[in-house]
């Protein structure tokens, strides 16, 4: 083969070689770009995403905690709206407040004197004492009588002791215990009657004086703040009355409630000393 040709040969096959290189080269470089494009994308994409997410979650939390803001517990909601009720009030609803606990103390010492101190069974105790008449043990009637503290024992006490008497004697004996004893059955009941008309009639006192203030302050001041100041009265005057009725009810059931058992009481003592004069009479005769 000539020399010429040879060298010809070798550079086309250098070229073809060159070519070759060159177009795997900008195939390689193509695919690094397309791959950078590719990765950028996806970069750009999730920091997209990750700030919608950010700005999603804030408002999220903001609701929640709005959420959480506006359910307030049960029992500091209670007691805030109590004691924005009684400041509202004004001053008249502290001396329905003092009326109020003066006719709990008066309700609880009248509950523990007469259905556990003075109110025993009368049926049983009456029992007892007819059974020790009838068997002629005197002595022994006195001293059961003596064990209870309550008033029909007690009167039945003094008309025991007094049985070698007549029955004149034995009557007086009985009214005058009677006279130290009833009283204590009804003692400041009348008490809690009293207040419940005071708080009532101190709750419609606040009233007029809340009107009066309302009507008074709206009569002089703007027009922009009239609208509040006569809301205040208004409360002022609506809150008193309601705390009046508030205590004057419960107060007068309480009152006819106890009342009630007082009378029960009374009638009972009335009913058994008659019992045991008559008794008393009819054992002195049979001795």
């Amino acid at each position: 083969m000539p020399r010429s040709l040879t060298m010809a040969l070798v550079l086309l096959l250098s070229g073809i070689c060159a070519a070759q290189t060159a177009d795997s080269a900008l195939t390689a470089d193509s695919t690094t770009v397309d791959s950078t494009i590719a990765a950028d994308s996806a970069t750009t994409a999730l920091d997209t995403t990750a700030a919608a997410l950010i700005d999603t979650v804030p408002a999220d939390t903001t609701a929640v905690d709005s959420a959480a803001a506006a359910e307030p517990t049960g029992g500091e909601g209670t007691f805030s709206q109590i004691a924005r009720f009684f400041r509202e009030g004004g001053i008249a609803m502290w001396p329905i407040l003092l009326f109020l606990a003066i006719a709990i103390a008066i309700c609880i010492e009248r509950t523990i004197f007469l259905f556990f101190r003075a109110n025993l069974r009368p049926e049983d105790f009456m029992a007892r004492i007819a059974d020790l008449i009838r068997k002629g043990s005197i002595e022994g009637a006195i001293a059961v009588a003596a064990e209870e503290e309550a008033p029909l024992a007690r009167i039945i006490e003094a008309a025991l002791r007094n049985y070698r008497g007549t029955e004149r004697d034995i009557q007086n004996a009985v009214d005058e215990m009677a006279l130290a004893e009833l009283p204590r059955l009804s003692s400041r009941l009348t008490y809690l009657a009293v207040l419940a008309n005071v708080a009532t009639m101190t709750g419609l006192l606040g009233t007029i004086f809340g009107l009066i203030q309302a009507f008074g302050a709206v009569s002089v001041a703007d027009p922009e703040t009239k609208g509040r100041i006569l809301a205040n009265g208004i409360a002022v005057a609506m809150n008193t009355t309601a705390f009046g009725l508030i205590v004057a009810i419960p107060t007068l059931i309480a009152h006819a409630f106890l009342s009630s058992k007082s009378d029960q009481l009374v009638d009972d003592i009335d009913r058994y000393s008659v019992m045991v004069i008559n008794m008393l009479a009819q054992a002195r005769k049979e001795g």
